[in-house]
This record gives C-alpha cells, structure tokens and sequence, in this order.
C-alpha cells in the first residue's frame, strides 16, 4: 500500500488541524460514570439479553443456562461446559454490566469488572433455544481517563434509531474490512470529526485527536494490524467488531465498539487485550 502522506506531511496536517482546533472552540463533552444495569432493569431486557445478564452478573456459574455443547474461548475461563464452571467458580469476579445489545443469536456485554484492579471487558454471548452455546471476551485494566477526560466505558449506554441497525452493521463491516484489514484507505468518509468523541486510552476526540494519537504511536515505533474479523454485533445506533491481529508483532484480540450518527462515526470505545493464540486467524495461510 503506498503511503497516504510523507512524515513531513503528517506533521504539517497535524499542526494544521491543530489551530483550527483552537480557532473553533467546540464545546468539550465531559461525561458523568455511567451507572451499572440493576437487576431489575435487566428483568425488562429480552430473555437473551436477561440471560447474559445472569451467565455474568451470578457469584456461581448456573449450569442450566449452558447448553451441553458449551464452550468458552475466554482467556481465563477457557474450556467445555464442566471445565469452564470449574475455572470461573474458582475466580468469580464481581462483573457490573453497563451496556447490553443483541443482534440475532448474538449478546454482546460492556461492563466493569471489579477486584484488585479495575478492568473492563466484553463478553459476547451465542445463545441458540434459550441456551448459551459459546463465549468469547476481552478484557483490560482501566488506566483512568484519556488525554479528553473520557474513560474507557463512560458515554451513551443504551442503542437508539433501532431502524438503523442493518445500515449500520454494513457500514462498519466495510470500515474494518477496507480500512483497518485491507488498509485501503479512504477512513475519513466513515467519521464525522466534528462530533468524534473518542474513549480510547491514548487518543483525544476529534481529527487532531486522532491524528495525534497517530502520530505519537509512528514516533513510539508502534504498529497495528488487524487481520480476521470474526464478529460485528449491531443494535441501533451502536456496532460492536471483534477483530484478531497484531500489536507491535504480538498477537492481540481488538474489541471496538462505535456509535453512528447519519451512517458515519461519532463515537469509539475499545479494549485491546492479548492473546496466547489466535482463534480464527491462520498464520501459516497469511
């Protein structure tokens, strides 16, 4: 692929971008915690969201929501039906779920995890005649709030313009394949910078946020490379890819959750976790 713009370029682009940053004076949106989902909020949901409510928000595993089939690919609890239950009922953290969206046979939920430290995960749920079938998940420690006071889970929390959902699951589908996969360019169509709110530990909202979080990475000698998407999950306004791929050469699993407003990107919270192998991903193919 050749090269968008030479270094020198870059950095003009980012001064640039820079001062009419400064010359506009957009209103800088600050957040308050989002709150956890309660029990009897969830008790509204549909019976798959309710169901990876209780798959995660239970202190033991119930064994009656696992089909027999069950498998989970997570890092800690991976294993058949009887070795997950045993592996998470030895380490059952306190999971506080904030965000619930169903796409088909697919749950995917946001949450707090509480203990030692904080962390944030995804859990993503196939669930098939009332039973959950399989379970993937991500998840890293919370580093407090990004260069534009964002934490990694703040912000909107439950799907809007439902009628969307199909445009939207397409449009971030082509994103992650064209630009992010591919990296055939052409990314900025799919954003709206002047509203872009961005949640990711490095980067700060809008263009130049995003340019220079860019930049710092090129500076630090880090790369990444996304590789196989293996799900994108959508409900509404918002649209959930998990992705596997490289970060600095070591394999990396990549949860990027985007809001959309008018069929372009408004809004970015990811998780970024690495992985002892790759589930989906054919090294040897590639």
């Amino acid at each position: 692929m050749k090269a968008l713009m030479t270094y020198r370029q870059f950095v003009f682009v980012i001064g640039v971008v820079s001062i009419m940053s400064l010359a506009s004076c957009s209103k800088r949106i600050i957040y308050s915690a989002p709150p956890s989902i309660l029990e009897a909020d969830a008790a509204m949901l549909s019976q798959e969201k309710q169901m990876a409510y209780q798959f995660l928000t239970t202190e033991k595993s119930d064994e009656q929501l696992l089909s027999d089939n069950f498998i989970s690919r997570d890092q800690t609890w991976a294993g058949e039906k009887e070795t997950f239950i045993k592996k998470r009922n030895s380490n059952a953290p306190q999971i506080k779920p904030i965000r619930i969206l169903q796409d088909s046979s697919l749950v995917a939920v946001h949450s707090r995890m509480l203990g030692d430290t904080l962390k944030f995960r995804w859990d993503i749920l196939r669930i098939e005649n009332q039973k959950i079938e399989e379970h993937w998940s991500n998840v890293h420690d919370s580093i407090g709030l990004n260069p534009d006071k964002h934490s990694e889970i703040d912000g909107p929390t439950i799907p809007s313009e439902l009628e969307k959902t199909d445009i939207n699951r397409a449009r971030i589908d082509r994103f992650i394949d064209q630009c992010m996969i591919r990296e055939d360019g052409g990314a900025a169509k799919f954003f709206n910078f002047g509203l872009y709110i961005q949640h990711n530990r490095d980067v700060g909202d809008g263009l130049s946020g995003l340019l220079w979080g860019m930049l710092k990475m090129k500076m630090n000698g880090e790369t990444i490379k996304f590789k196989h998407n293996y799900h994108i999950i959508a409900e509404g306004n918002f649209v959930l890819s998990a992705t596997e791929g490289y970060a600095g050469g070591e394999k990396f699993a990549f949860y990027d959750l985007f809001r959309l407003e008018e069929e372009k990107i408004v809004e970015h919270w990811d998780i970024i976790a690495p992985l002892d192998k790759f589930s989906y991903y054919n090294e040897a193919e590639n």
